[in-house]
């Protein structure tokens, strides 16, 4: 009886193992899809745009960046002359620590998904600073067209290899929608803490067909500084609508005690 039972609780145990192999091996499929599919998505909105006349900054050019955090940047020849000078590039959004209202994120070439969480290489990283007075109202699903100065950033321990500054946004394709997305916390870069400058490396995203070792550094993750102490409550909203949560308690009337009951 129990050389039966034993044999019976490892077939049981094999059947789950074998189960588990293959849902893991379904959700990597099913990831190197998705960065297929992106990817495909990207590159046919940038090939319409060309087509269209515009002149875009190609990912494969800021992919030729080497070095890593340590050691900086090391730009190619080609890359140079577009320092300092108005870019348009498609990307995928990605948010550092806000997800509404926002004037500062991220653009990569693929979502950061299909990097299966982990951080992508710096040199798939472009920082977006948006333009006096503009701010982009969410995060979006589809890719979105970015136009502004770029800024090639050297030295060692630097963080974002490429800034666009003074930038405006619009849908990837011309007259394409933009659909908010709700980001998971964990689908999101590490901002720059003021107080840190601890950085690891990161990773290139998995390909169907291997291609060789990639080249660059990786994206500098950072601890998110502290939270601020909470401001006082308004008793205005932020839509200038007054609510239960900001309106101010009326002072109650001191009792004359002069008088009998």
């Amino acid at each position: 009886m129990r050389i039966r039972a034993a044999k019976e609780i490892g077939i049981i145990g094999g059947i789950v193992v074998l189960l588990l192999a293959l849902l893991f091996v379904n959700m990597q499929c099913g990831r190197l899809d998705l960065r297929d599919r992106m990817e495909k998505l990207r590159k046919r909105i940038e090939q319409e745009r060309i087509g269209q006349g515009l002149k875009l900054l190609p990912w494969n050019l800021l992919q030729k960046t080497t070095g890593g955090v340590r050691s900086g940047p090391t730009f190619d020849p080609k890359l140079l002359p577009y320092r300092d000078t108005h870019v348009d590039i498609i990307g995928f959004m990605v948010g550092l620590d806000k997800f509404r209202n926002i004037k500062e994120f991220m653009v990569l070439p693929l979502p950061l998904e299909c990097y299966f969480c982990q951080q992508p290489p710096m040199h798939d990283v472009v920082l977006v600073q948006m333009a006096e007075g503009e701010v982009v109202k969410s995060l979006y699903k589809e890719p979105v067209l970015i136009n502004g100065t770029l800024t090639l950033n050297e030295g060692p321990n630097t963080k974002f290899f490429y800034v666009i500054k003074n930038a405006r946004l619009g849908a990837g394709k011309e007259g394409g929608p933009l659909s908010p997305k709700e980001t998971p916390q964990e689908h999101t870069l590490p901002h720059e803490s003021k107080e840190s400058t601890t950085m690891i490396e990161g990773h290139e995203p998995p390909k169907a067909k291997k291609d060789g070792a990639p080249e660059g550094g990786a994206v500098a993750p950072v601890p998110a500084p502290s939270a601020a102490p909470a401001a006082p409550a308004s008793p205005t909203g932020p839509t200038g609508q007054t609510g239960q949560a900001g309106q101010t308690p009326a002072a109650e009337a001191p009792v004359d005690t002069s008088k009998g009951p």
